[in-house]
């Protein structure tokens, strides 16, 4: 069975499609496109990348795109005896990242529960021994829960956008009107930002950084080492 890489080609190939003419409408970088056709699945920062990437592909050449994933899942299947490269460190670091935050969570939850009991019985104890009545002491006990909760209230955004760079760039990212300021990108690196509408997005190399929306992959910022200013991206897709 010939690879996913080998379908991608052979596709491309059959339609007299170009690489550099693949990359300009996909706006995928030509380097991107010839590590899918080659295999070469590790170039890419983590394992949502490579299927972003086969989606994208696959579509743009008419192929079915479930059906291209599952041969790359078990091309993924084949290789499991390799040894671990830096790909698989990248995916199990996020891993055990995404255990932790979710036991912190827990951690921090179950304490304000218990602060919570503590501050309601402590409250009846005060007002019983004052002599209050408890229409007076109830508000204090009310109080607290609310008080916790806005303080233990973890909050999600709707968008997430990622800027992966494949050259050296800096990236200036405004999100929902606030400005996110400026991060420079070596090769390899990659920056996350959340939003609740949208994201305007300058770049000094726009051709040297992809860009994925909750996951899914956009393109290039933009054309070859220009700068790129006012770039919109939403959850439309983006535009200039």
């Amino acid at each position: 069975m010939e690879s996913v890489g080998e379908l991608l080609r052979k596709a491309r190939e059959a339609q007299g499609k170009t690489i550099d003419e693949v990359a300009k409408t996909t706006r995928m970088s030509p380097s991107t496109i010839e590590a899918l056709e080659d295999d070469r699945f590790s170039a890419f920062p983590a394992l949502v990348y490579v299927k972003s990437h086969i989606r994208a592909y696959a579509k743009f050449l008419g192929l079915d795109e479930q059906m291209v994933l599952d041969r790359y899942l078990r091309f993924t299947q084949q290789q499991e005896t390799r040894e671990p490269d830096e790909w698989d460190a990248v995916e199990l670091q996020h891993a055990q990242r995404r255990k932790a935050v979710s036991r912190r969570t827990l951690w921090i939850v179950g304490a304000a529960v218990v602060v919570v009991v503590a501050a309601f019985v402590i409250a009846k104890v005060v007002g019983r021994g004052g002599g209050e009545s408890p229409a007076t002491a109830a508000p204090a006990a009310q109080g607290t829960p609310a008080a916790a909760e806005r303080d233990t209230t973890i909050e999600w955004r709707k968008l997430a956008l990622t800027a992966a760079a494949r050259q050296r760039t800096w990236v200036r990212v405004v999100a929902d009107g606030r400005s996110q300021g400026e991060v420079t990108l070596e090769p390899g690196q990659r920056h996350t930002w959340q939003a609740d509408r949208e994201f305007v997005v300058d770049a000094g190399n726009g051709g040297g950084v992809d860009l994925y929306l909750n996951g899914e992959y956009l393109g290039t910022a933009g054309t070859g080492p220009r700068v790129v200013d006012d770039l919109v991206i939403n959850e439309n897709g983006m535009s200039q």
